[in-house]
């Protein structure tokens, strides 16, 4: 039986596709977003193939991941020499012999590319976003979220499974009898983290991470830890500042970070560290150490060898084969008809700010002023960092050697622009990224040629199919400068308060809507949850107001046309698990929900297709929500 629009759109739309698709067994979904990706990769790799028959010169982008490529995909020299390369490189962690040992050599670990328990970062200070300044923040977990260590079934389940890979994997590897204890002794020191660090969703609010005190200030806080020296150590000078991205977690993080732990932090830091290295081993390491992931997310299968090659090398070079991606498929006119797209919702926006009766006339003014210097990146970069265009490949090394020192380099110029104006001519993400963003920071959006394509945006497209793909998204973008984040940045991305309390008070209660018409919707089984994915879907309604208005703007505009291809953009068909998965961590709703309850609060939606009170499609105009 077809389902009607006015019932539930998203399936209506989509039903057919999701009864006839297929989740390829080595990912746990497909849809808009990973087909797009599938098929870049599959011309990227059938590009590389023509290049290693000799059928193609190599364009200068892809010299040196052409070279790495024969190091990923020389399967056999991985397997051969992984033991000898493995117990090489977990070599410094061996050697620890007390907490005060590890103290002294931390800074020089993080420095040679290992993981530690600080997790210092360089980025912009929120309140001064010229200056790039030191920051700290919790390890990651080995289950998705602090939440999952509150069901003890899963909980358990989980765990066993990952203990079961990592015995495998130590066996696989000769280092099960001297790591007998490590397991224990990672998961004991995984529980003390997860005990105290913050859960995904007190994460979402990014305004509430921002904790800067002196280095004194900090050390104070974790008295066992020589954080003086190792901060020293990476940035080359005796810092003053420290920024604390998990607040609640530092203030107990002594109880962690103590000697009499020591025992704990060595096995996890062997674990860790070998985790993240046992993909760059032989292909049955490869394939073993992912068997957590692939049961966390209900993936059948590993990836193949020939395609775990491809994005291994990928992984490295991504910036350059983006740049080169974006030159060789992403033309002029497409480029400058997306533009022009941009500045017509910017346009609009400003216009929708007029039309706002809750605003006052001094927080309108200080919208405008931040819209307006929004920066804009449509398509692919003009130039690359240094230290990637100085990136080589040396062929007589082995896989693994490669990957250490590409580490100790992109660490090395991590921390050398501590204390520097940030580049803003940097992009978050690879031309060939099937993706946009928006940075808080810089207030700027960007725009990778490889999101520009069918369904999104498509010269063939009608005006209306284009607002309602690349449009919604551009003003999806445009709306993350002011949802619940980042309405507390001003324009040059500093955390402020530019509103007037009063309407402040007054956008509050709108996104408090929000969080409410989310909050506790089902998702395979689990549940939404409102609170982290607020900034996401008041995002989602904004991004279908502006880009609605600017396509009625166009005259004679196709509404179904618009609604249709928004519900196209989101279609996917996905395991349960991973379903269940992103409900826990992903600060986006679910594709059907961010399709169904945004469409429902617009009265073009209702009037195109007749939807009436009592059709599972009907929301009360009273209820309607309407930020942006």
């Amino acid at each position: 039986m077809t389902t009607r629009y006015q019932d539930d759109f998203y399936q209506a739309v989509n039903g057919d596709w999701i009864e006839k698709a297929t989740i390829p067994a080595d990912r746990p979904v497909t849809g808009g977003f990973y087909d797009l990706v599938e098929g870049i990769e599959k011309e990227e790799r059938r590009v590389l193939e023509q290049i290693e028959k000799g059928e193609q010169e190599t364009p200068e982008d892809l010299r040196e991941f052409v070279k790495l490529h024969r190091l990923t995909n020389d399967w056999s020299k991985r397997a051969e020499n992984e033991k000898r390369e493995v117990k090489k490189f977990l070599a410094p962690l061996l050697a620890l012999t007390s907490w005060q040992d590890f103290q002294e050599q931390e800074g020089q670990l993080i420095k040679a590319g290992y993981s530690t328990i600080l997790e210092p970062t360089i980025s912009p200070d929120s309140k001064n976003t010229s200056r790039n300044e030191l920051w700290l923040a919790s390890p990651d977990l080995i289950l998705p979220d602090t939440t999952s260590y509150k069901d003890k079934e899963q909980k358990e389940a989980l765990l066993s499974t990952w203990s079961a890979m990592v015995k495998a994997l130590l066996q696989k590897l000769d280092l099960a009898d001297e790591g007998t204890d490590w397991i224990d002794q990672a998961l004991a020191f995984d529980q003390l983290l997860a005990d105290r660090e913050s859960s995904s969703e007190e994460l979402s609010d990014s305004w509430k991470n921002y904790h800067p005190m002196t280095v004194a200030a900090a050390q104070e806080k974790v008295p066992a830890v020589a954080l003086a020296k190792t901060l020293t150590t990476l940035v080359g000078e005796n810092p003053e500042k420290v920024i604390i991205y998990d607040g609640p977690f530092f203030d107990r993080a002594n109880e962690v970070y103590a000697e009499q732990n020591f025992d704990n932090v060595k096995g996890w830091l062997i674990i860790e560290n070998l985790l993240e290295v046992a993909g760059f081993l032989g292909d049955e390491t490869r394939v073993l150490a992912g068997q957590y992931g692939r049961a966390l997310s209900g993936t059948k299968e590993a990836v193949k060898p020939e395609k775990a090659a491809f994005r291994q090398a990928r992984a490295f070079f991504s910036q350059r084969i983006g740049k080169w991606y974006g030159e060789t498929y992403f033309g002029p006119k497409a480029k400058a008809d997306v533009e022009a797209m941009v500045q017509e919702l910017i346009k609009v926006y400003e216009g929708r700010f007029d039309q706002i009766d809750w605003l006052s006339d001094d927080t309108r003014a200080k919208a405008k002023v931040k819209l307006n210097a929004l920066g804009v990146k449509v398509g692919y970069p003009e130039q690359l960092p240094d230290y990637l265009l100085k990136r080589t490949v040396d062929e007589q090394a082995s896989l693994l050697e490669n990957v250490q020192r590409f580490s100790k380099e992109s660490v090395a110029e991590h921390f050398s622009k501590w204390g520097k104006e940030p580049d803003k001519s940097r992009w978050g993400m690879s031309a060939d990224t099937v993706n946009a963003y928006y940075s808080p920071d810089f207030n700027h959006i960007v725009f990778p040629a490889a999101i520009l394509q069918a369904p999104f945006y498509d010269l063939k497209q009608t005006a209306s199919q284009n607002f309602g793909g690349i449009g919604t998204v551009i003003a999806h973008e445009i709306t993350h400068a002011f949802d619940t984040n980042g309405a507390r940045y001003d324009e040059k991305g500093n955390l402020k308060e530019w509103w007037t309390k009063e309407d402040f008070a007054h956008f509050e209660e709108k996104t408090a809507a929000v969080v409410k018409a989310f909050d506790g919707l089902d998702s395979a089984g689990a549940k939404v949850n409102g609170h982290l994915t607020v900034s996401e879907n008041v995002a989602d309604l904004g991004g279908v107001s502006a880009a609605l208005a600017a396509a009625k703007a166009g005259g004679d505009a196709n509404i179904k046309a618009f609604f249709e291809n928004f519900a196209t953009l989101w279609r996917q068909k996905a395991e349960p698990k991973y379903m269940a998965l992103l409900a826990t961590i992903d600060v986006h709703a679910p594709a059907k929900l961010r399709t169904n309850v945004t469409v429902k609060n617009f009265d073009d939606f209702e009037n195109a297709f007749e939807v009436k009170e009592g059709d599972g499609m009907y929301l009360a105009p009273e209820s309607r929500i309407q930020i942006w």
